[in-house]
């Protein structure tokens, strides 16, 4: 078997290990399984036929890098992942091919100048130690998390390969910098990138932890929140016993000698101890309606006219974190939106029947709209936390097989949840 059959070959394995590459960045891919082998294949065909043809390293591994980017547009992700791990998985692969070049078959490499490469058992070393490479990177799970980096840590991520690649095709570009140090640098360079995948590792846990801690205090104040409404009926039903008997034989009085008015008056009293103010939602799911009254206490002070219909039972087979991420998160934003809205008004809509439960949240708008690859974003100030509200509540509906549809009108933002309880 000559050397363009082997290498032909080999590029077809690399393409698999460029799929698996990707894998570790992204989870789930926005085409059919059948379109993404398609796409796999096209970046076989095309980067063998750079390679054959055109043979500047320069032009080939801007080449890999704009296919492996379009590769990863396929997961939704969004722009920015897309670059960094295109650049992170060329870069590193690079490394790893240049250095077995080096190795078995010394070349005087300019980045500018097209090059000569026929060590077949260097092509098969190569795709077998990129592959080992791919495989031993694999354990950096939170990678895939999902998780929006803040563009302060997106730059500073990039800027180790993109600087670290600079300074290699300088060194080679030189042409007076013998083999041995020109080994060492790309295999310094490589540990570097695997130090930059390592932190962005972290940085990925960090954020994760981040979304996770802030539910956890939402959470913490929801039940803060129901205590304190629980504390309110207890104090106002102690009120009403003390006072029943003698707020009853004045009423008696009254109502025998015809004082219509003197009698509103005092049955308005004892309405007034047995209520509680702004309470938006009596369902009779404590967790629900404490959650609802809760996020809707400042709605009063805003101006917000706010319209419920909620029938649910007083137990759902859910659990109160899940209840609180998802009313949490989906309440908040549509308060964050209708501030900035000049009509501003809130409809809650909530039921359950035959095992599903169904929410939506229907809010006025300004009518601008964020979004980062079909993905709506916080128009917040708070950078590192933007989108995660959306992310914990996608999280929530994984577990109960439950979809999530958004739309928006000129003036009015619909969420619409369905879950299998």
């Amino acid at each position: 078997m000559d050397y363009r059959m082997i290498y032909i070959i080999g590029n077809l394995f690399m393409a698999y290990v460029i799929y698996k590459y990707v894998n570790i960045f992204y989870s789930e891919c926005r085409v059919r399984a059948f379109a993404e082998c398609i796409s796999y294949f096209g970046y076989f065909v095309i980067i063998t036929l750079i390679h054959m043809f055109l043979k500047v390293p320069l032009l080939v591994f801007l080449s890999n890098i704009l296919l492996v980017a379009m590769l990863s547009l396929m997961y939704d992700e969004g722009i920015k992942k897309a670059i960094l791990s295109s650049v992170l998985i060329c870069f590193s692969l690079t490394c790893v091919e240049t250095v077995i070049a080096y190795m078995t078959h010394f070349i005087k490499l300019n980045p500018m100048v097209p090059f000569e490469y026929n060590s077949a058992f260097g092509v098969v070393v190569i795709r077998i130690v990129s592959y080992i490479f791919v495989v031993a990177i694999e354990g950096f799970k939170n990678i895939k998390g999902g998780q929006h980096l803040p563009n302060m840590y997106w730059v500073c991520l990039l800027t180790v390969p993109t600087g670290t690649i600079v300074m290699l095709f300088t060194v080679f570009a030189s042409g007076s910098t013998k083999q041995v140090m020109i080994i060492v640098c790309i295999v310094i360079a490589l540990g570097i990138n695997l130090f930059t995948f390592y932190l962005y590792n972290k940085i990925s846990a960090l954020l994760v932890f981040q979304m996770n801690k802030r539910i956890v205090e939402e959470q913490s104040r929801y039940y803060e929140y129901q205590v304190q409404i629980m504390e309110s009926t207890l104090k106002n039903m102690h009120m009403l016993r003390h006072d029943l008997k003698n707020k009853l034989s004045p009423l008696y009085g009254l109502a025998l000698t015809g004082k219509s008015e003197e009698l509103a008056v005092q049955i308005a009293e004892l309405t007034d101890i047995c209520s509680i103010n702004n309470e938006y939602s009596k369902s009779g799911n404590s967790t629900v309606d404490s959650i609802i009254n809760f996020k809707l206490q400042q709605a009063k002070k805003e101006d917000i006219v706010i319209s419920t219909d909620i029938f649910i039972p007083d137990d759902l087979s859910m659990s109160t974190f899940d209840i609180a991420v998802i009313l949490g998160n989906l309440l908040d934003n549509a308060l964050e939106a209708v501030v900035k809205s000049p009509d501003r008004w809130i409809d809650i809509k909530m039921k359950y029947t035959k095992g599903r439960l169904i929410l939506e949240i229907n809010n006025s708008y300004d009518g601008i709209v964020k979004t980062v690859a079909n993905r709506y974003l916080s128009r917040k100030e708070d950078r590192i936390n933007h989108g995660i509200g959306i992310q914990s509540v996608q999280m929530v509906l994984e577990k109960y097989d439950g979809v999530m549809q958004i739309t928006h009108e000129k003036k009015k933002f619909k969420v619409k949840l369905l879950m299998y309880l």
